[in-house]
């Protein structure tokens, strides 16, 4: 089993289930607009930094309505309670990588 197979709250209602699937791909979103952000920043094409910029912009979009719906099906504090933990176990997850210079992510 993976760290992120044990580490996602399987059991539960329907609602709290559907909350950790959602703050999931919070996160994938999250980090993805950090991504693109970078890359708008650093080519030095000026169609690609634009390109990129656009992209940054909609999966800051997504990012945000992931929590949003996380809150509106579960309790909102719970959500904030375990979106914290979702952070605090990816920073365990990333401390524990070898850096390579073959991945973006």
């Amino acid at each position: 089993m993976t760290a992120l197979a044990s580490f996602v709250r399987k059991g539960g209602s329907r609602a709290a289930q559907l909350s950790e699937y959602l703050m999931l791909n919070a996160l994938i979103e999250a980090r993805s607009c950090e991504r693109f952000k970078l890359l708008s920043k650093e080519v030095a094409d000026a169609d690609l930094r634009s390109f990129y910029y656009e992209l940054m912009i909609s999966e800051a979009g997504h990012y945000v309505n992931f929590i949003q719906l996380a809150r509106k099906v579960y309790d909102a504090e719970r959500v904030e309670k375990r979106w914290k933990e979702w952070l605090a176990f990816e920073a365990e997850v990333i401390a524990g990588l070898t850096v390579r210079g073959d991945r973006m992510h």
